[in-house]
């Protein structure tokens, strides 16, 4: 599948958002993502072969009252996206089944990126996804959908749209939601390993 020029458009505009969201993170790893997403509007797409994907999903979490302006960049570049289910080491398939990644930027994704991963992630209501870890570090922008997160042991807190979730490398954290489904940006830096990732022991 190759992309017209208006969904090469409709990308290059969402990477650039998601790059502002990450340079206002005030980290390095954001103010690497940030450039590397930029510099990713002028390098070669890979598409997704026609597929399924979680349009319902998005469409629910991108019609929230709340969700930031630019949360129809998603929608509109969605079907050209390649989305699975995410099945990390140890993840329950409840929880697998209701949620859906794909990476935008990195090892495996649509344009090649040995430096970051950044990718979308959106999730069904009332999904609770357990403590993990991994090597990578980790920030989050709430980008639709009200969700509880925590870090390490300290208690779940509400964290709205618009929002930065950050975690540190190898540090227990987990998110649920609650009444409405939830869509983020995510990137990883540091440590790119994806093998890394492990639920935290019952």
């Amino acid at each position: 599948m190759t992309l017209s020029d208006n969904k090469r458009q409709a990308v290059d505009k969402l990477l650039i958002e998601i790059a502002s969201v990450f340079d206002a993170e005030g980290r390095p790893g954001g103010n690497v993502a940030a450039a590397r997403l930029r510099d990713a509007a002028n390098r070669p797409f890979s598409t997704a072969e026609a597929q399924e994907y979680p349009r319902g999903l998005l469409q629910r979490a991108c019609a929230l009252d709340t969700a930031v302006d630019w949360a129809g960049l998603v929608l509109e570049t969605a079907p050209c996206l390649h989305w699975e289910n995410w099945q990390g080491s140890g993840l329950s398939d409840n929880v697998s089944s209701s949620l859906y990644t794909t990476e935008l930027l990195g090892p495996d994704g649509h344009i090649r990126d040995d430096e970051v991963r950044v990718g979308l992630l959106v999730s069904e209501a009332h999904t609770d996804y357990p403590l993990s870890r991994h090597s990578g570090e980790e920030t989050y922008f709430a980008i639709a959908g009200e969700a509880e997160w925590v870090l390490g042991k300290a208690p779940y807190r509400r964290v709205p749209p618009g929002s930065m979730i950050h975690h540190p490398a190898w540090e227990m954290h987990g998110r649920r939601t609650l009444d409405e489904p939830f869509l983020g940006a995510w990137r990883w830096s540091g440590d790119l390993d994806l093998k890394s990732f492990e639920i935290a022991p019952a």
